[in-house]
């Protein structure tokens, strides 16, 4: 039997991109409680028709809902959508840098 890799379980093309994200994690729902969740700042590392990889100094908490707004380029307007974190790992390639697949809930 054949095993999965990460790349078995991709649907869509990767396209490679450099843009700014900003996350704000939602609270859980029927939570009563107000929390303050601090909002966190990374770079899109690659895009497709159903998520980003993203860059963040900090992991994100897996299965987390976010508010996401991207930023393109000098506009002043940015894009906002839904996004849930599927998994989240340390990069490699820099000591205090994580990685994170979000996928598209919007």
């Amino acid at each position: 039997m054949k095993l999965a890799t990460q790349s078995d379980r991709r649907h869509e093309p990767r396209f490679p991109q450099s843009l700014e994200l900003t996350v704000q994690p939602l609270p859980e729902l029927g939570s009563s409680r107000k929390m303050k969740t601090p909002t966190i700042r990374g770079r899109i590392q690659n895009i497709s028709a159903g998520g980003v990889c993203l860059i963040t100094p900090r992991p994100i908490e897996k299965f987390s809902v976010l508010r996401c707004e991207i930023t393109i380029g000098d506009v002043p307007l940015k894009i906002a959508t839904l996004m849930q974190v599927r998994w989240t790992k340390k990069q490699n390639m820099q000591p205090e840098g994580y990685l994170s697949g979000l996928e598209f809930l919007l």
